[in-house]
């Protein structure tokens, strides 16, 4: 009987993965790189997300990214779940000498709220890596949200990533 008792104890885990959102110490609503660090060897294909925390509705986004373009080089943005509704999501990218900027709203649709918030990955970024080194992955100045009246909407931080080649 004493062996039933001890048996059925709630378990008790240590959630403090680094990764984790909510472990992050980020002032939300923030932006942030996910994975944060990425370590990865010359000529190899990697990828980090774009992530939101705590977000308010949405509708359009700015991204500004900044990296190292000696060490890497884009290959491609895909969107993720958060711009995802009754369509998918426009998005438009210019990639130009370290400086990404990726466009990504709703598609219009006058029958349904085409805005989100939340805490979604927003896009991933596919990158090469072509030489070694550190390259720093910051959100620019540019870097805006915008809710479904065009108004710009409040990040409170903004979390940087790194990508190390070796």
């Amino acid at each position: 009987m004493i062996a039933v008792i001890f048996s059925c104890e709630d378990a008790n885990y240590d959630l403090n993965n680094p990764f984790d959102p909510s472990n992050m110490d980020l002032d939300p609503p923030a932006l942030f790189f996910h994975p944060p660090e990425i370590n990865a060897s010359m000529g190899e294909s990697i990828s980090v997300e774009l992530y939101g925390l705590k977000l308010d509705s949405s509708a359009g986004a700015h991204f500004d990214i900044r990296y190292d373009w000696g060490s890497v080089t884009v290959d491609s943005v895909i969107p993720g779940p958060f711009f995802t509704g009754t369509n998918e999501p426009m998005e438009i990218i210019v990639d130009e000498q370290g400086i990404l900027d990726v466009f990504i709203y709703f598609l219009p649709d006058l029958s349904s709220n085409q805005s989100k918030s939340g805490t979604w990955s927003i896009a991933t970024i596919y990158f090469s890596t072509i030489s070694t080194g550190e390259s720093e992955l910051l959100f620019g100045p540019n870097t805006t949200l915008r809710n479904a009246k065009n108004e710009p909407l409040t990040i409170n931080e903004y979390g940087s990533g790194y990508i190390y080649v070796e």
